[in-house]
């Protein structure tokens, strides 16, 4: 009898064990931030099989070959940048997708395209890679462009099948080519935004631009400086349920908010090359010396003013409800690539957001921008995102340690992601 009681109890252990077959990553002992509310799940595992989050609980009964110990870490979804302009050659770019990768940032929206960048996306985004997966705009609308209603079709069914994820409007020459291109873009279901349409030959209509398939605006352009119009535009904003990218640090650097010094001893700055930063410091400086120091204070309290009413309008936007996007807009001098985010997050608390909704802004909302599955920690959600020592919702600074990195299938260990640091430094 004994015996077989034996034997029953290994037949069952043996049959348990076989309908839990292995999963591929088991992350125990992490603190976890979803984003759906500002609560922290304290001490949980999270399971992921084929890229995705299946288990979230106090404890499995699942087994792995990747078993990370993740010893207290905060896990949260890794952040999107809003607004990149991609370098010329893929060697840099590679090098900008690295800059991202290290400081937890696993998507990139291209807001100056090139139909070279399909290629470089071929290249960088598969199954086999770990760079930040790269969504595209086609090269974006001018108003020196006077395009017929063929050519607007031919090239919005271009970027359409070629997988461009949106169209992008610097200025556009008159209010009957805008209606043109946002009917040929919602036909074909692409988004369409960018800069707040301005046209050669005189104002659009806010009716005509808030009727249209515009999803996002950057740097709230037609929020700033026309008090008159302000509130109907907020409006209109939030019942359109238009995204808003306002890439405060852009302003802040080429408005003169910092010193010299301050800018070249930022974080992230030896990733840059020697000749580069002292050219930047050189044309800075010889700028401040030209206006003379009573001049240089009296700009910089101007654009104070205007950093101001940007910071006030960021507030009025969240309070609305507007879905905010989040970039430095490292297109600048002074903003490293990746680093420039946490100092653009610093700008959001200024305006007066909370640490949640600051992220929120990097993570979630980039996901809705998209509609896609990633963004919040969640059952069936992609396995997209990043391990911090401390908690980011009581202080941001925990994002400039970032001890791990999940994205496309690949766990990117602290050791990995300082090899990849280390390939990145100037010789």
């Amino acid at each position: 009898m004994h015996r077989f009681c034996t034997f029953l109890f290994l037949t069952t252990i043996q049959t348990l064990t076989a309908q839990t077959p292995k999963v591929d990553y088991i992350f125990k002992d992490v603190n976890v931030i979803t984003m759906k509310d500002d609560k922290v799940l304290r001490n949980h595992t999270v399971v992921i099989q084929n890229g995705k989050i299946i288990e979230i609980t106090t404890k499995t009964s699942r087994d792995s070959d990747n078993i990370i110990d993740a010893k207290g870490s905060y896990l949260l979804p890794s952040m999107a940048d809003a607004h990149v302009h991609f370098p010329e050659k893929n060697e840099e770019l590679e090098q900008v997708m690295k800059l991202n990768l290290i400081n937890g940032i696993t998507k990139l929206r291209s807001m100056r395209g090139e139909w070279k960048d399909i290629a470089s996306r071929k290249q960088y985004n598969n199954e086999n890679q770990y760079y930040p997966k790269l969504y595209l705009t086609a090269p974006p609308f001018h108003r020196s462009y006077d395009l017929t209603e063929e050519q607007v079709e031919s090239y919005v069914k271009t970027a359409k099948e070629n997988g461009i994820d949106q169209i992008k409007v610097l200025s556009i020459k008159n209010q009957r080519l805008f209606e043109l291109l946002s009917e040929t873009c919602e036909k074909y279901n692409i988004p369409l935004g960018g800069h707040f349409p301005m046209v050669e030959d005189g104002v659009m209509a806010d009716e005509i631009l808030f009727q249209s398939f515009y999803t996002s605006i950057e740097h709230l352009g037609g929020l700033i400086g026309e008090p008159d119009k302000v509130e109907d535009r907020v409006n209109y904003i939030k019942k359109n349920e238009i995204f808003v990218c306002p890439t405060m640090q852009w302003y802040a650097i080429g408005y003169g908010q910092y010193g010299v010094d301050e800018m070249m001893n930022q974080r992230g700055m030896q990733y840059i090359p020697e000749k580069i930063k002292k050219d930047w410091a050189e044309k800075s400086t010889n700028y401040r010396t030209k206006l003379g120091k009573e001049g240089f204070e009296a700009e910089k309290e101007k654009y104070a003013l205007e950093m101001q009413e940007r910071f006030n309008m960021i507030k009025r936007l969240h309070d609305h409800g507007v879905k905010l996007l989040l970039s430095p807009d490292s297109s600048s001098k002074f903003i490293v690539s990746g680093f420039g985010m946490l100092e653009e997050m610093k700008l959001y608390s200024k305006a007066g957001l909370s640490n949640f909704d600051i992220l929120r802004s990097a993570t979630t909302n980039f996901a809705l921008l998209f509609k896609e599955n990633y963004g919040i920690i969640a059952l069936g959600k992609d396995a997209d995102f990043i391990l911090v020592k401390e908690n980011p919702l009581e202080d941001l600074k925990a994002l400039e340690q970032v001890e791990g990195v999940f994205y496309n299938n690949f766990y990117l260990n602290k050791q990995k992601l300082s090899e990849i640091s280390k390939s990145i430094i100037p010789n």
